[in-house]
């Protein structure tokens, strides 16, 4: 799930050759100021959902925020697929980016499941792995490009086609993961509510949590680190492909 995520948020910048191009030439004609703007609003939306998650996660579980986030952001990716405009194009990256804050409930579901002896290895290759999703999405949303471009022609409408049915790929892998995590059990034992019902699990206090994590100096410096070093790989996916394909000449699939 959270690789899927990492896959839908960043999957339009390595499109970005395409999407900068005029409409007569089958893009939208994004300006540079539109582009960062997009860039931007993919990434601003997941820190204010990671909060939103985290109180979900603590209330009703990280299986059902995980869903929750996945079903939720399907609108914007349907929606991206018919934009005419920046606005659009804006506001849905942004919607689709709220998805990222599912690194919230990846962390929490693996925590809650895993013993102590092993949930580091846990926590790490799941995190790792949905990280993963920011360079996969690079190397594998120009080669779909191409593949779609070959069936529909490079022309005005069929450059215009291919581009929008690309995202036709996050859409349905948002669609499987979501149906995946449905399956799974919020706790080893149970889901929340079955346990609460039963007594087994007492109903979580927001309050109290969110006091807890608040004065606890100990989250604020890793909440301060982990910004700036996740900062900078969030920022590198959306740039990275533009820059090479602008500045160092390479290819879309090359960059």
């Amino acid at each position: 799930g959270f690789f899927v995520t990492f896959f839908s948020t960043f999957a339009a910048a390595p499109l970005g050759p395409t999407l900068k191009e005029s409409k007569d030439l089958g893009g939208l004609g994004l300006t540079p100021k539109e582009w960062a703007a997009g860039n931007m609003a993919s990434v601003s939306g997941t820190i204010i959902f990671r909060l939103i998650t985290g109180t979900i996660c603590d209330k009703l579980g990280a299986r059902r925020g995980l869903a929750f986030l996945l079903f939720g952001t399907v609108p914007a990716l349907i929606g991206i697929i018919f934009v005419q405009d920046a606005a659009g194009f804006i506001v849905c990256r942004c919607i689709i980016g709220c998805s990222l804050a599912s690194f919230v409930a990846c962390q929490v579901w693996c925590t809650q499941q895993f013993s102590k002896s092993t949930v580091g290895l846990a926590n790490a290759t799941a995190g790792g792995w949905g990280n993963l999703g920011g360079g996969m999405t690079n190397l594998l949303m120009p080669l779909i490009y191409d593949g779609i471009l070959a069936g529909t022609g490079d022309d005005k409408d069929g450059t215009n086609r291919a581009w929008r049915l690309c995202f036709l790929v996050p859409l349905g892998l948002h669609v499987i993961a979501g149906l995946f995590v449905l399956t799974g059990r919020d706790l080893p034992d149970g889901n929340f509510k079955e346990l609460e019902t039963s007594g087994a699990k007492q109903k979580s206090d927001v309050k109290v949590v969110l006091k807890v994590g608040a004065s606890n100096i100990n989250a604020w410096i890793l909440t301060i680190t982990y910004g700036f070093c996740f900062g900078v790989e969030l920022t590198m996916n959306n740039v990275g492909a533009l820059y090479f394909y602008t500045y160092q000449g390479q290819t879309p699939q090359i960059a």
